[in-house]
């Protein structure tokens, strides 16, 4: 097969993966994780240097893909889009770490940076402490205000201390929509309790 020839079969086939992805069948999201995260590694691990940000970018980028999937131009190849995102990111991620530090002491505080980080462990002062304390009940009534879906991947992480691969298998969703959908659901929880003023301080 000729080389134009097997790039217009592989565009091709994975447009039919993209379609099926569209149409609800999301578990065929996995067959692009698995087929561009080396690659897609290798890309990121050329730009930046920390092993653990590299992952963090690799799921983001794919995180960013499958949320924007049905903005992606067919004219284009999926390869190609996603390098973008994934080139986008890395800059982004550089640009900021020269501006800021990241703390991951306010467990709801989602920066750009945060949205790769995972939030503290259990047994951490100020993770007790948020969710320990007389806010407790605050925090309570604001995830009670959560969409079903939001509430219940906010509870199997932050109160069952599930990890992102439990969290998968427990719900029957591939490990990049845990996270998008974990995400989804950080950033809602935050804008209610903004909006009741709580108090982030420890």
């Amino acid at each position: 097969m000729e080389r134009a020839d097997a790039e217009n079969f592989q565009k091709e086939e994975e447009l039919a993966i993209i379609e099926e992805i569209l149409g609800g069948n999301i578990n065929q999201f996995e067959k692009l994780e698995k087929k561009y995260r080396k690659p897609l590694t290798l890309l990121i691990s050329r730009m930046i240097r920390n092993s653990e940000d590299v992952r963090d970018i690799v799921q983001e980028t794919f995180i960013r893909a499958y949320n924007n999937l049905r903005f992606f131009n067919r004219e284009y190849s999926f390869h190609s889009w996603l390098f973008k995102i994934a080139s986008n990111l890395c800059i982004d991620y550089i640009r900021k770490k020269r501006i800021q530090t990241i703390s991951i002491e306010q467990p709801f505080a989602l920066t750009d940076e945060e949205k790769r980080i995972d939030y503290p462990d259990s047994d951490t002062d100020t993770y007790n402490k948020i969710f320990t304390s007389e806010r407790n009940k605050i925090l309570h009534q604001a995830i009670e205000q959560l969409p079903e879906h939001y509430k219940n991947i906010i509870i199997l992480r932050h109160f069952e201390e599930l990890d992102y691969q439990e969290i998968s298998q427990r719900l029957g969703i591939p490990l990049g929509t845990v996270k998008a959908q974990l995400f989804r659901a950080r950033k809602a929880l935050l804008g209610i309790l903004k909006g009741q003023q709580f108090d982030f301080g420890v």
